[in-house]
C-alpha cells in the first residue's frame, strides 16, 4: 500500500479501533489543522494530513508496553525510562507506522517522532505537526488561544518557537520532567529567532 490516500483511510480505521474516542478525535482534529496550516505555509498537504493523523499511533499503550516497544524498536530510553514515558509514544509510534506502512515517506515518520520533544533541526513538516498537535480545537487550555490566533499570521518557525515555549512553561509549572535536549533545542531556535 503506497498511495497516501489509501494509507490515510486504512490508518484512520485502525486508529479508531486502537485509541480511545477522545484520543481518536484529537488525532483527526490534529490532522485537519495540519492540513489547513500546510496550505498556508506551503508544506505538502498530504504529508501534513497523514502525519497529523498518525502522530499518536502508540498513545494507548500502558507504561510497561511502551517500554517494551521502545526496546523492541531500539529506541533510546536512558537509565530511567519512567521519566521519558510521556515522550516515548512519539518514538515508538514512528517506528510502528513505518513498519505498518512500508511505503510511508520518511518525512512523515520523522514528524511523528518529533511531535513531543522536537529537535534542533526541525523541518517545516515537523514544526507544523508539533504546532497542530498543540493548537487543534479540541484542546481547551486557555494558554493556547493566542497561539491559535497567530497560526497563519506569523512565520511557521516563529509559531513553533512560541508553541515550544508554551510547552516548556507548562512542564515547568507542573514540575514535570524535561527531555535532556530541551535546553539545546530552545537555544538553537532562540538564537535563530530572538525575541
Amino acid at each position: 500500500m503506497t498511495n497516501l490516500e489509501e494509507i490515510f483511510d486504512d490508518a484512520r480505521a485502525k486508529l479508531e479501533e486502537r485509541l480511545t474516542q477522545d484520543r481518536f478525535l484529537h488525532s483527526v482534529s490534529t490532522s485537519e489543522i495540519a492540513a489547513l496550516m500546510a496550505d498556508v505555509y506551503g508544506v505538502n498537504r498530504e504529508h501534513a494530513l497523514l502525519a497529523g493523523l498518525l502522530h499518536d499511533w502508540d498513545k494507548a499503550y500502558s507504561e510497561s508496553e511502551l517500554i517494551e516497544r521502545a526496546q523492541q524498536f531500539g529506541v533510546e530510553i536512558g537509565e530511567d525510562p519512567l521519566k521519558l514515558l510521556s515522550l516515548l509514544h512519539a518514538q515508538t509510534g514512528a517506528c510502528a507506522v513505518a513498519e505498518e506502512y512500508p511505503g510511508l515517506p520518511q518525512e512523515i515518520t520523522q514528524a511523528i517522532a518529533r511531535h513531543t520533544s522536537a529537535a534542533t533541526n526541525m523541518t517545516p513538516l515537523d514544526m507544523l505537526v508539533y504546532v497542530a498537535d498543540l493548537i487543534e480545537p479540541l484542546r481547551t487550555a486557555s494558554s493556547i488561544d493566542r497561539l491559535r490566533r497567530l497560526a497563519g499570521n506569523i512565520p511557521l518557525e516563529e509559531l513553533f518557537i512560541l508553541c515550544y515555549r508554551n510547552t516548556m512553561e507548562h512542564l515547568i509549572l507542573r514540575k514535570r520532567y524535561l527531555h535532556p535536549n530541551t535546553a539545546e533545542i530552545w537555544n538553537t531556535y532562540a538564537a535563530i529567532n530572538p525575541g
